[in-house]
């Protein structure tokens, strides 16, 4: 077999080990969505367990990655693609846990119908920018960052307009165990917020794998929850 053969293999096989990471981040976040509004615990406990299936995923990768460059001697695109391939999988690998946060989120608190809403509506958009993401993979040179900068940026209002709305409650809440949960769902929301980060550096990621270069998006939105603090 030719040495450019063997390389072409290794490249696929790259791409393909991704790709496969990102399809069961996403299985790990349907299951989540699906535990979350049908109050299924069971599935949730299922769910954190199977957490470390991703940490396995991409420790793999990374190991497979970091072999076919030393073995290949790779330049140019096809280092660019290995290396952005290790950077990329623990950016999915941090996407991951916030589906296991979720879920032991539920588990504990069992969270009634209008918190299951508030965290449903990041976490459809979050998954919305993992299947961007999962085709980009496929065919990175498709160049889509315009979009995946406008869904982040929905997704950080979203989080500012729903943690304003939690923090009237909590103020108003005397209850100990009340305030502490609100809390908690707030935390839940700031993940998801966090991971539309990640998939921002996925992004970025892929656009040095095409072009050489890194180019910043920018920085999400404030928190305005310190702002509610002042105006108390």
């Amino acid at each position: 077999m030719s040495y450019n053969k063997i390389l072409d293999n290794d490249i696929k096989a790259i791409k393909k080990d991704l790709i496969y990471l990102v399809e069961t981040t996403k299985s790990q976040y349907a299951k989540t969505f699906t535990a979350l509004k049908n109050k299924d615990y069971e599935l949730a406990k299922k769910v954190e367990a199977d957490d470390l299936i991703i940490n396995d995923l991409q420790n793999k990768f990374t190991s497979m990655a970091l072999w076919k460059i030393a073995k290949q001697q790779m330049v140019a695109g096809d280092l660019r693609l290995a290396v952005g391939g290790v950077l990329i999988s623990k950016e999915i690998e941090r996407i991951a846990d916030v589906a296991k946060h979720i879920c032991k989120f539920t588990i504990k608190y069992k969270p009634i119908t209008l918190e299951i809403d508030y965290i449903s509506k990041m976490f459809d958009l979050v998954n919305e920018m993992l299947n961007i993401v999962s085709s980009l993979i496929e065919n990175y040179n498709n160049d889509q960052n315009e979009k995946v900068k406008k869904m982040e940026k929905e997704l950080n209002s979203q989080f500012s307009d729903l943690s304003l709305n939690l923090a009237e409650r909590l103020y108003g809440s005397k209850e100990q165990t009340e305030v502490k949960k609100i809390i908690t769902i707030v935390r839940q929301l700031k993940n998801l917020e966090r991971a539309g980060e990640h998939l921002i550096n996925i992004d970025e990621t892929l656009q040095f794998i095409r072009t050489g270069k890194f180019e910043e998006y920018g920085e999400s939105i404030e928190n305005k929850l310190e702002d509610i603090k002042k105006d108390k």
